[in-house]
């Protein structure tokens, strides 16, 4: 009798081998991705707003021209992430409607792996540098100042020396 029962129903599908749950799991993917590389692009422009302020700020300061340097590399580098994360949205939406030949996916889920990589890359350029910066633009220490101190007569005696 159940046998019967099994016959009149056919093969039942497995929950899990849903081909329609799968492509509902590949949209969610995908989506994810999406709104990664927005959050990519808020993220390096927000910053880049940042640093703006913050040089508007400083700009008017007599000196610390490393650190308004470095401000200003800051600003191209999250500029950078912005074009980069720009372009791996851009990408990203390509690759959802290509149909073209399957021999490129390769190359392609390379550049989709690596645009993530390039932004993070100039995010962290973009902290780094205004930091850098200003750490060139301080004083010299009180040690620094004495050990150049120390060195400036034997520097001074080999100029001498050399013009003779």
């Amino acid at each position: 009798m159940a046998l019967a029962q099994l016959n009149q129903n056919g093969p039942q599908q497995s929950p899990r081998r849903d081909s329609a749950a799968d492509e509902s799991l590949s949209g969610v993917e995908e989506r994810v991705m999406l709104e990664g590389h927005k959050a990519y692009i808020i993220i390096n422009a927000i910053g880049a707003i940042v640093l703006l302020v913050f040089l508007q700020a400083i700009w008017p300061s007599p000196g610390a021209l490393l650190l308004k340097k470095g401000v200003l590399w800051g600003i191209v580098a999250f500029g950078a992430g912005v074009a980069v994360a720009t372009l791996g949205y851009a990408v990203r939406l390509w690759t959802l409607r290509w149909s073209g030949p399957r021999f490129i996916a390769p190359l392609v889920s390379l550049v989709n792996g690596m645009i993530p990589l390039l932004v993070i890359g100039s995010f962290v350029a973009g902290v780094m540098l205004p930091v850098l910066g200003g750490f060139d633009s301080l004083p010299p220490s009180p040690a620094d100042r004495s050990a150049q101190a120390k060195d400036a007569p034997r520097d001074a005696g080999k100029d001498v020396s050399r013009k003779r």
